[in-house]
């Protein structure tokens, strides 16, 4: 929760009962992947693949293990994931976590809807 926590408490406010129970009625391992570094966890990421897309539903990296290239590499490996299906990569980034935004840009993702809150993002690295 420490990864995204500045940006949902700009945006919505932080309730910590709330976050708590919301994590841990939405919490899916099935889905998310757990992203270690030297036996630690470290992050997270949920990818889900549909029929005309990839969806890159949440990537959180612990704060003290920002800006050491992890978020890229993890992202490149979607988007590699996506060049090989044929299939486009979108994403959701919260108007309040301008660095995330920042990291998307330079991996080519472009915006393509700005919501009240977010804005949707799509990495087209594929002929379409």
């Amino acid at each position: 929760m420490a990864a995204m926590q500045a940006s949902v408490e700009a945006t919505w406010g932080w309730d910590e009962g709330f976050q708590r129970r919301y994590f841990e009625e939405h919490w899916d391992p099935g889905l998310r992947r757990i992203i270690v570094v030297d036996g630690r966890d470290v992050g997270v990421v949920q990818v889900e693949v549909y029929q005309d897309e990839i969806f890159l539903a949440m990537i959180a990296i612990a704060p003290a293990y920002q800006g050491r290239g992890l978020g890229t590499a993890v992202i490149q490996d979607v988007q590699e994931k996506g060049r090989k299906a044929g299939l486009p990569v979108t994403l959701h980034v919260l108007k309040t976590n301008p660095d995330a935004r920042r990291l998307y840009e330079r991996l080519e993702f472009v915006t393509v809807e700005r919501r009240e809150e977010r804005f949707v993002m799509r990495w087209e690295g594929v002929a379409m």
